[in-house]
């Protein structure tokens, strides 16, 4: 079958490579999979995580099973021929972390699209410890695909857990950021949703999202801007998802006494905290979110039913053999590219 394997920084072929074997979970028909910001992340040589080329990339995977392992069948509740999504940690299960069902922090976990072969391939072979969620019918592959960014995006406002009448700021409308603005606008019964945004175009999208206001941090003293919004005091909650620590830094400068930090990113600088503010001056929450323990499953229920458009995420769509050309993406934020995908067996 064909395949792309990552050989390291700016080194991703499409190669001929052993279709997969069937070893207790499933093999599926790949019919979508995301290009995640971590994987031009590790094309560009500018990960943070220690790797072992080469590898098949591709964590936000949608395919059709081919064959299944009766066990897994039943502990997945899917059937051979069900469309399915997977979550990107598989577990050991038997860690005090997995024990306390906090498998997506287990150390001894391996990753679909890493440690083990991903879904830029014409099959993938799902392991039997993996996490398999059924894609609910009448849901397209290509919205189908927005499960994983979606589900993170929940992942951190729950950890955030924005209360009724607050105020929530959202810092980075990627295809994450995105989602989870969608997601408090849908459920969530905030005061205000403030989008920070870096071009006219997101501004538009945030608000078509849902947001309240969009502030363009490029040409806004965005701080003075959001103390303006809440009667000189600062928002309740910023959650950013940008990995670019000055907006970090802008977080900080903004909140209001007795707010919520919440991180959700992969940020490549160290950022330097005066824990003055986070103590003495504002008694602040500081909180991480990391991977989706939790939530595919109402993800992919607001797919389903149009609460969030799976098809306003996903923006691009390649063959595999273009997978270069998806990769190196200018990603020009005027062409309102979100979450690109490729298209393995088209």
């Amino acid at each position: 079958m064909r395949a792309v394997v990552a050989h390291g920084a700016d080194d991703f072929r499409v190669e001929e490579v052993p279709d997969p074997v069937l070893e207790g979970g499933a093999v599926v028909r790949m019919e979508a999979a995301g290009v995640c910001a971590a994987d031009r992340m590790i094309y560009k040589g500018d990960s943070p995580w220690e790797l072992a080329f080469p590898f098949i990339p591709g964590h936000e995977n949608v395919g059709t099973i081919v064959d299944l392992d009766r066990d897994a069948g039943v502990r997945w509740g899917v059937t051979e021929g069900d469309m399915v999504v997977n979550e990107v940690m598989v577990p050991c299960g038997a860690c005090p972390l997995c024990r306390r069902g906090r498998f997506h922090l287990c150390r001894n976990g391996r990753h679909i699209g890493s440690s083990l072969p991903g879904g830029w391939a014409e099959r993938m072979a799902i392991p039997p410890q993996a996490r398999v969620w059924r894609v609910p019918t009448g849901l397209a592959p290509e919205e189908a695909v927005a499960a994983e960014p979606l589900a993170c995006g929940i992942h951190a406002i729950e950890r955030a857990d924005p209360g009724d009448g607050e105020t929530v700021v959202i810092s980075g409308i990627g295809a994450i950021g995105a989602g989870a603005l969608a997601y408090v606008a849908a459920v969530k019964s905030v005061r205000e949703i403030v989008a920070l945004v870096t071009t006219p175009e997101r501004a538009a999208l945030a608000l078509e999202l849902g947001a309240t206001e969009a502030i363009d941090v490029t040409t806004t003293d965005a701080a003075a801007a959001l103390r303006e919004r809440t009667d000189g005091i600062g928002p309740d909650h910023y959650v950013d998802f940008t990995g670019v620590t000055a907006s970090v830094d802008l977080g900080f400068d903004a909140i209001a006494p007795g707010g919520r930090i919440t991180l959700y990113g992969v940020y490549r600088e160290r950022a330097t905290v005066d824990w003055n503010t986070v103590a003495e001056f504002k008694e602040l929450e500081i909180r991480g979110g990391h991977l989706a323990p939790t939530e595919f499953g109402l993800a992919l229920e607001l797919l389903a039913s149009r609460a969030v458009d799976g098809r306003r995420l996903v923006t691009a769509s390649y063959p595999l053999a273009e997978v270069r050309s998806a990769l190196e993406e200018s990603r020009d934020e005027a062409l309102m590219t979100l979450k690109t995908i490729l298209r393995p067996n088209a």
